[in-house]
C-alpha cells in the first residue's frame, strides 16, 4: 500500500461510509440555506491564524443543504453516508462540471436548489480527501525521500515528468540552505488547500482565511504553492490556459523578432535535449545575467535563432544592473493574464504565474490570441476515470411499461410495414385482421431478471436499429448520451453513464430484429403493472370481437333480407366465447324462431309447398292403393294435417315483419345505417328488446317500457346525426395563425398525438430543420447550459 502524507489537521472527521445521519439531522433546519453560505464564506484555508470553519463542519452542512433543499425522493437510513450523497451526485448532476471519479448508485429524483454548484462541489472534494486517490503519490515518495536521506531514488522508475523532479530537487537543497521546512505532508497539504481555493475562486466565495500575496506582478496564492505534478489532481475535470511560449513571446515584443514558436526547437537541435529541457535551459539562461558572461549569453541567444542586433537588445535585459530580467517577464505576464481575463469575460478560476486555472464548466475561452501578441493554449489537466459497473436495484417503478428512448429528439424509432386491414378500434387499442411485421429500436426499462450481458445486448440492438432507421452511420454523441442518461434515469439499472457511452462509441448497424404483433395503441396509455396492461387490451380486444361479431351478423341479416331469404341462420359465424355475444346469439336465435320456428334443436319441419292443390293430389294418389272404405278417411285425414302446417306456414310468414325490426335493433346497435324500406313499429321493437333481455338474463319483464330502458342502457344505440350543409364556404375558416392548434400545446403533447402531427408542428415552429449557419468569431458564442456530457 502507498504511504499516505495526510496530516492530522486536514482530516475529516468522519469517513466516506461513515453513517451521518444524526450529524445531518440536526444541522437541518428552516435557516439552512443561510447557513450554508455563510459557511462557505467562512472556510477555513492555509492561514495559520486558526480561524474558519473546518471543512468537516462544511461538509456537514452541504449535506444537510442536500436533504433538505435539493433531494425529493423518500429517505432511507442508509442514505446518510458521505459516499451515497456523491453517487446521488454523480447520477443525477445539474451541474456543468465533471467528477473525475464517480460512484454507480440508484437513481434519485433531485431539484435545482439555488446553491447546488456550491453543494456539489463541497460533497466531491470531501469524499476525494477521504478517498484512496488522496494523500500519496509517487512524486511526493520520492521528493519526501529526498529530504529525508539526501538521496535520490531510481530515477528510471519514476512515471513522470523527470525534469520537474530535477528542478524540485535543486529547490529542495535551496530551501534547505535557508532552513524553511518541507517534506511529504507540507506537499499534501498545498495540494489541500489548492482544492479548497480553487473552489472559492470558482464560486466567488471569500478567501479570507487563505495566504495570498503579490510581488512583481506575481500572485502568490495556494494553487501556485501547490507541486504542479500534484495540482491536476483533483476531484474534478480543471483546466488550464497558459500563454504560450511566454518569455519568447515576450522577448519578441522587445527585440522585433517571430521566433516565439521557434525558439525551443532551434535549441532541442543546437543542444540535441527534449522540447521540456530546452524550455528550463532557456529560462535558466535568461535569468542567470549575473553568473553568465555577455558573450556566452549572446552564443546561446544566436543559437536559439535571434540575429546579432536583436542579441543586443536581449543582453540588455538579462544584464541589467538595475533591473532584474525576471521583473521585466513578470510585467508582461500581468498584462497578458488580465487582457486574457477581460476579453474572455472570465468571472471564475485562480491565477498561476503565466496562466489561468479553473474548474471545467463546458465553456471555454473562445478569444486565444491578446496584446501584446500573447497567445494562449488551453489544456485539460485531468481527464474522468471510467469504469463500467452494473446492478439491478430493488426500486420499484411506477409503470409497467418503459420506453427506453426518451421523447423529443429527432430521431426514426419505429417502422412499421405493411398493415392488414383494421379489425376494430377501442379504448385506445387499434386491431388489425392480421399480424404485421414492424422494426422498433425501443426497449421495456422495467424488466427485473437481467444481467448485464443481456442489457448491453438490448442496448446494442437499440443503437444498431436507430442507426438503421435514419439511415445514418454516426450517431449524435449528444442523442447517445441523452439516451443512455433516460435508460438510467427511468430504470432499476445501475449503470455508469458515461463509461456506456464511450463503450458504444462505434456501432455497427448489422443487427436488427423484426417484430409482428396483431395491434396499435393510439392514446399514451400508462399501466402500473403488466396485468393491467393485458387486461386492458384484451377488454378492448373483446370490445372489438362484440362488434365483429354484431358487424357480421348485420352483413348476413342484410343480405338474407335484401334476397328475400328467411331461412335458418347458423350461429356458428360468431367469434370469441358466447358469453361476451349474448345479445348477438339472443337475435339470431329470436330470428329463427319467427322465421322457421326452430330455435337451437331441431324440429319438425312445415311443408312449405305454396299450392294447396298439390297435397291435395299426392293424397289421393296414395289413397288409391288403399281399400275404398279407407280411401276417404286417409284423404280426410292426410288434408286436415296438411291444412294445420299451413297455418303454421302462414302464421311464420306473418312474423317476418316482426324479425325484420330485429334487424333495425341490430343496426343501433351496431351502429349501421341500412337503406332498406322497412315501417318502423315502436311498439313491436319494445317488445323484441323486452324478448331479447329475457333470453339473456333469463330473467322476466312484466313491463315491456322496462325492459326496453335496459336494453337501451346496456346497449346504447348509436344516433347517427345529419351533417349540415355548410354553404358559406368563404368566412368558415379560421385563418389566424395564432390561434392555431399549434400555438396552443406544448411539445410534449404534440409528440402524445402521432408522428404525422409532430412532423407538422415542427414545421409550424421552424423546428424540422438544423441552422447550419456559420457564427462569426468575432461575436460570443451562445452559452448553452447542457446535462454534464463528456464524450471522451
Amino acid at each position: 500500500m502507498p504511504k499516505t502524507y495526510i496530516a492530522e489537521w486536514i482530516k475529516l472527521d468522519f469517513f466516506n461510509n461513515s453513517n451521518l445521519k444524526t450529524d445531518i439531522q440536526n444541522r437541518i433546519s428552516n435557516n439552512i440555506e443561510v447557513e450554508f453560505i455563510t459557511s462557505l464564506h467562512d472556510m477555513k484555508g492555509d492561514n495559520k491564524d486558526n480561524f474558519g470553519i473546518p471543512f468537516s463542519d462544511i461538509t456537514l452542512l452541504a449535506m444537510a443543504y442536500f436533504y433538505s433543499e435539493i433531494f425529493t425522493d423518500k429517505i432511507k437510513d442508509e442514505y446518510y453516508t458521505l459516499e451515497m450523497v456523491k453517487g446521488f451526485f454523480d447520477a443525477n448532476n445539474f451541474t456543468p462540471y465533471t467528477a473525475i471519479h464517480e460512484i454507480d448508485v440508484v437513481f434519485v429524483s433531485m431539484k435545482d436548489a439555488p446553491y447546488f454548484k456550491d453543494c456539489w462541489l463541497i460533497i466531491q472534494s470531501a469524499w476525494f480527501f477521504n478517498s484512496s486517490y488522496f494523500g500519496h503519490h509517487q512524486h511526493i515518495d520520492y521528493v519526501n525521500h529526498y529530504i529525508s536521506t539526501g538521496e535520490k531514488l531510481p530515477i528510471e522508475n519514476y512515471n513522470f515528468d523527470r525534469n520537474y523532479l530535477e528542478k524540485k530537487y535543486g529547490d529542495i537543497d535551496s530551501r534547505k540552505s535557508k532552513r524553511i521546512p518541507i517534506n511529504g505532508f507540507t506537499l499534501v497539504n498545498q495540494w489541500y488547500y489548492g482544492i479548497l481555493f480553487l473552489i472559492c475562486s470558482e464560486r466567488k466565495l471569500s478567501t479570507k482565511h487563505f495566504v495570498i500575496s503579490t510581488k512583481h506582478d506575481r500572485i502568490y496564492n495556494p494553487l501556485v504553492k501547490t507541486s504542479r505534478q500534484l495540482r491536476m489532481l483533483a476531484p474534478f475535470k480543471i483546466i488550464e490556459c497558459d500563454i504560450k511560449s511566454a518569455f519568447p513571446t515576450f522577448l519578441d515584443i522587445e527585440a522585433g523578432a517571430t521566433l516565439k514558436d521557434h525558439v525551443y526547437n532551434n535549441l532541442m537541435k543546437a543542444k540535441k535535449i527534449t522540447r521540456g529541457e530546452a524550455k528550463i535551459l532557456f529560462n535558466s539562461v535568461c535569468n542567470s545575467g549575473k553568473y553568465k558572461s555577455i558573450k556566452e549569453t549572446t552564443a546561446f541567444f544566436m543559437d536559439c535563432g535571434y540575429t546579432p542586433e536583436q542579441c543586443k537588445i536581449l543582453i540588455s535585459f538579462t544584464h541589467d544592473s538595475n533591473r532584474k530580467f525576471i521583473f521585466a517577464m513578470t510585467e508582461y505576464e500581468s498584462l497578458a493574464i488580465n487582457n486574457f481575463t477581460t476579453m474572455n469575460d472570465l468571472k471564475q478560476g485562480a491565477r498561476l504565474h503565466d496562466a489561468i486555472i479553473f474548474i471545467d464548466d463546458k465553456n471555454r475561452p473562445q478569444i486565444l490570441q491578446v496584446p501584446p501578441n500573447c497567445d494562449f493554449g488551453i489544456k485539460e489537466l485531468n481527464r474522468p476515470i471510467l469504469k463500467e459497473y452494473f446492478k439491478v436495484s430493488n426500486k420499484r417503478l411506477n409503470f409497467a411499461y418503459i420506453n427506453s428512448i426518451p421523447r423529443g429528439l429527432n430521431l426514426i424509432s419505429k417502422h412499421d410495414f405493411a398493415k392488414p386491414e383494421v379489425k376494430g378500434i377501442s379504448n385506445g387499442f387499434k386491431f388489425y385482421k392480421s399480424k404485421f411485421e414492424y422494426i422498433s429500436a425501443s426497449f421495456n426499462l422495467n424488466e427485473y431478471n437481467i444481467d448485464y450481458y443481456q442489457f448491453i445486448g438490448k442496448c446494442t440492438i437499440m443503437f444498431n436499429t436507430l442507426l438503421a432507421l435514419n439511415n445514418s452511420s454516426y450517431l449524435n454523441p449528444v442523442h447517445r448520451f441523452l439516451i443512455l442518461r433516460h435508460i438510467r434515469q427511468h430504470s432499476n439499472y445501475i449503470f455508469n453513464v458515461r463509461a456506456l457511452q464511450s463503450k458504444f462509441k462505434a456501432i455497427n448497424p448489422s443487427l436488427i430484429i423484426s417484430k409482428s404483433r396483431d395491434y396499435d395503441i393510439t392514446e399514451n396509455m400508462t399501466f402500473k403493472k403488466k396485468i393491467d396492461f393485458l387486461n386492458a387490451m384484451n377488454e378492448a380486444k373483446k370490445l372489438v370481437t362484440i362488434n365483429c361479431n354484431y358487424l357480421e351478423l348485420f352483413d348476413l341479416m342484410l343480405e338474407r333480407l335484401t334476397n328475400n331469404d328467411f331461412s335458418y341462420i347458423d350461429n356458428t359465424v360468431f367469434t370469441g366465447h358466447k358469453k361476451n355475444n349474448l345479445l348477438s346469439y339472443a337475435i339470431v336465435r329470436i330470428f329463427n324462431i319467427l322465421c322457421t320456428g326452430r330455435s337451437r334443436t331441431k324440429r319438425k319441419t312445415v311443408k312449405s309447398e305454396p299450392l294447396y292443390l298439390t297435397p291435395i293430389k299426392s293424397l289421393t294418389i296414395k289413397s288409391i292403393s288403399l281399400k275404398k272404405q279407407q280411401q276417404n278417411a286417409f284423404i280426410k285425414k292426410g288434408i286436415a294435417k296438411y291444412e294445420k302446417e299451413l297455418i303454421a306456414l302462414n302464421k311464420l310468414v306473418c312474423n317476418r315483419e316482426k324479425a325484420k325490426h330485429l334487424f333495425i335493433i341490430l343496426c343501433d346497435v351496431a351502429g349501421q345505417n341500412t337503406d332498406l324500406n322497412i315501417k318502423k313499429d315502436a311498439q313491436t321493437i319494445t317488445e323484441l328488446k323486452t324478448d331479447l333481455l329475457r333470453l339473456i338474463d333469463n330473467t322476466e319483464y312484466l313491463d315491456c317500457s322496462a325492459g326496453e330502458i335496459e336494453f337501451d342502457s346496456r346497449y346504447k344505440t348509436i344516433i347517427s346525426k345529419e351533417i349540415p350543409v355548410i354553404s358559406d364556404l368563404q368566412n368558415i375558416f379560421e385563418t389566424d395563425l395564432r390561434n392555431s392548434i399549434f400555438n396552443q400545446i406544448d411539445i410534449e403533447k404534440a409528440n402524445d398525438r402521432g408522428e404525422t402531427f409532430f412532423n407538422e408542428y415542427l414545421k409550424f415552429h421552424g423546428l424540422d430543420k438544423v441552422s447550419t449557419t456559420a457564427i462569426s468569431s468575432e461575436k460570443p458564442k451562445e452559452k448553452y447550459k447542457l446535462p454534464e456530457i463528456d464524450f471522451d
